[in-house]
């Protein structure tokens, strides 16, 4: 029999808390907020790690990656459910690293991210949307917007940027999402190697046959110099699959629906696309899809807000309840199109700061603007409550949103 783990509080707060409304955090952020910025949580194997519900402390942490280590191969590092031990294994070469590896690391992928760069790949990515809202419209309604739209289009956009072929674009958008998603340990490796087994295909194939892509840029310059090696690469390619797809799903499919949820603020969009950025920045902000995500690991013994943490406790830099915060952002729990979200942590913050950003920014400002432009009589096919939100998933989000016009 396999011995149980030791809970020494039972009075604590279990983590993950559930969201009761797809765009809201967790009502338990805010009443462990009000108690100071760091509360012990309760994980699934009975261990225990901080929770930080306050901006200035979460910042502050996020900035620190020397005592806030994101190095997943530490033993102590805090996981929320069994299938994330696999993380490391496939995504290690960029989400579990610190240090002069994480730097190297997307040094190599920077310049493909750059604003600059991402600007170039606008019309790309306008011409993606207009065709698979002219696919959405053939359809008959209601469709699920999610599987029509929100899937197709950033995984369309990260396949081009790589330069993968779209084809085969079901292996690895189930591989991606049986990662994030599976409900075991034993699926989500499968997952994991399934997908990487074919994106070493991908990597020795590409090799004779190179163009003007990342993939080709990371085989000229770091493979055949042997700086990476082919599975190095292809460990790239899991992280930046995942990364480039699942965050922006999920921001079209809970985006959409808070949009369509705040019809005047919607009908002013329509009216004046300037106000997109802006309206972008508050999704960020408001959703915070990657709460789940911001986990750390005490490298030494520190004091945070008068609370000790002690070297190997495990942390999570709560994003959504930071992001809520009243001290920072006046009304918060209202989303409000024209507020000032100047440091926002939606995309993190410091040297894991989201790399994707500005390509995110442009993929939900272009979806959004031409969504809501080509079919103004959008809505909610089912009622709001029989929406479906995942629940205990890597990321927040929405299992489908049908919808109608």
């Amino acid at each position: 029999m396999t011995e149980q783990p030791t809970v020494t509080n039972p009075e604590l707060h279990e983590y993950p808390m559930k969201r009761g409304c797809p765009y809201h955090p967790p009502t338990e952020y805010a009443e462990l907020a009000e108690q100071g910025p760091l509360s012990e949580v309760r994980l699934f194997d009975g261990s225990t790690a901080w929770l930080v519900t306050q901006h200035t402390e979460a910042r502050a942490m996020f900035a620190d990656a020397a005592m806030f280590s994101s190095d997943h191969d530490n033993p102590a590092f805090p996981i929320l459910a069994e299938r994330e031990k696999n993380f490391p294994e496939f995504t290690q070469e960029l989400f579990g690293l610190d240090g002069d590896r994480h730097k190297a690391r997307r040094r190599m992928l920077l310049p493909r991210f750059t604003a600059k760069q991402v600007e170039r790949l606008r019309p790309m990515i306008q011409r993606m949307a207009d065709e698979l809202i002219d696919e959405l419209l053939e359809l008959e309604a209601p469709v699920d917007l999610i599987a029509v739209l929100g899937r197709p289009l950033p995984s369309r956009v990260i396949c081009r940027m790589l330069g993968i072929s779209y084809e085969e674009h079901e292996l690895f958008e189930v591989h991606a999402q049986g990662i994030m998603q599976a409900p075991d340990l034993e699926q989500a490796v499968a997952a994991g190697q399934e997908l990487l087994d074919y994106l070493v295909q991908v990597v020795d194939a590409k090799q004779k046959n190179l163009g003007d892509d990342l993939l080709s840029t990371l085989i000229t310059d770091r493979l055949n110099t042997g700086e990476l090696t082919s599975i190095e690469v292809s460990k790239l390619m899991v992280a930046l699959l995942i990364g480039g797809q699942e965050t922006t799903t999920s921001m079209i499919g809970l985006g959409t629906l808070t949009l369509l949820q705040h019809p005047d603020q919607l009908a002013e969009i329509r009216e004046n696309p300037e106000l997109l950025p802006g309206a972008v920045e508050e999704l960020m902000r408001f959703l915070s899809i990657a709460d789940l995500t911001t986990l750390r690991v005490a490298t030494a013994d520190v004091e945070v807000a008068g609370r000790t943490i002690k070297e190997g406790d495990g942390v999570i830099l709560s994003t959504a309840a930071a992001n809520r915060d009243a001290a920072v952002f006046d009304d918060a729990d209202t989303f409000d199109i024209h507020r000032d979200t100047q440091g926002h942590l939606g995309f993190g913050h410091g040297p894991h700061r989201c790399l994707g950003e500005n390509l995110a920014r442009a993929e939900l400002e272009i979806l959004f603007g031409t969504l809501f432009k080509r079919i103004p009589t959008l809505r909610l096919a089912v009622p709001m409550d029989e929406v479906s939100m995942k629940v205990g998933m890597t990321l927040e989000g929405l299992h489908d949103l049908p919808v109608t016009w």
